[in-house]
């Protein structure tokens, strides 16, 4: 466990707290590709999202805000928000006790565990005789207070609650994305096989949402069944980004499409 008071710097952006974070998604601090492949992953996705969150995420550490969503509260590589920020959290609990205690438990933040239908749900502890809040507000009372948003910083940097975020990226976004169609998108012969097509897929989801996963996949249906469809599919995807005014995003589907880092082994 990192220790206890290890500096975590706040900054103020907008009048609202946050923490650009310290622990790089690559790095002796950061979870190794054998442990990723331990949550599930083939190595070709493994690659994919180590390649995404490294380029394109955040550090697990990062607490900031989603100015596109009203506001919601993130933390972490991908970054979580909202349900899925609260699952990881549950996921840290659930696998490490005593180290989520140490880190958020000891402040009056609590997560219960979900019972489908219902999800996990937190509770952060009102102060002196304050009722606590509960859900999507506790975490906006935990991201005003800069004690809870340096805790959430502090967490980010244990193993245990990083991999707790992955797993919870993977179960609620990522597996989702590759089983939103009438077959997984990544099955043998499917357009989005190869850490490079899975990279691209993976980055449309991060930067637009199922929106951009949707249109990736219709631009792969025009090679339905052809070599690298999903590669090609990348590339018409990032001349329709800088079509409609997204420089920024289709500079990074190019980026993704020429990285030797996502070459296929020789």
């Amino acid at each position: 466990m990192p220790p206890a008071d290890a500096r975590v710097v706040l900054g103020n952006e907008g009048g609202r707290l946050v923490h650009r974070g310290t622990v790089a998604v690559r790095g002796p601090c950061a979870p190794s590709r054998e442990e990723l492949l331990g949550l599930g992953l083939t190595e070709a996705h493994a690659r994919a999202l180590e390649f995404v969150l490294a380029w394109f995420g955040s550090p697990f550490d990062s607490v900031s805000w989603d100015s596109q969503s009203g506001g919601e509260l993130r933390w972490g590589a991908w970054p979580l928000s909202g349900p899925t920020l609260i699952a990881a959290l549950a996921e840290w609990k659930r696998s490490e006790p005593a180290a989520f205690e140490a880190r958020l438990g000891r402040l009056g933040i609590d997560v219960i565990p979900e019972h489908p239908p219902e999800p996990a749900s937190l509770r952060v502890q009102g102060v002196r005789s304050a009722p606590p809040t509960e859900g999507r507000e506790a975490l906006t009372v935990l991201g005003e207070d800069p004690r809870l948003v340096a805790a959430l910083a502090q967490a980010g940097r244990e193993r245990g609650a990083q991999l707790a975020q992955l797993e919870s990226l993977i179960a609620q976004v990522l597996r989702p994305v590759l089983t939103s169609g009438a077959a997984p998108v990544d099955a043998p012969g499917g357009p989005f096989t190869t850490p490079r097509a899975l990279a691209l897929l993976f980055h449309a989801e991060l930067r637009l949402g199922r929106r951009g996963v949707t249109r990736l996949m219709a631009h792969a249906r025009e090679r339905a069944g052809q070599p690298a469809s999903g590669e090609h599919a990348g590339e018409l995807f990032a001349e329709a980004l800088r079509a409609a005014g997204r420089a920024r995003e289709a500079a990074e589907v190019w980026r993704i499409l020429a990285s030797p880092e996502l070459a296929d082994p020789s």
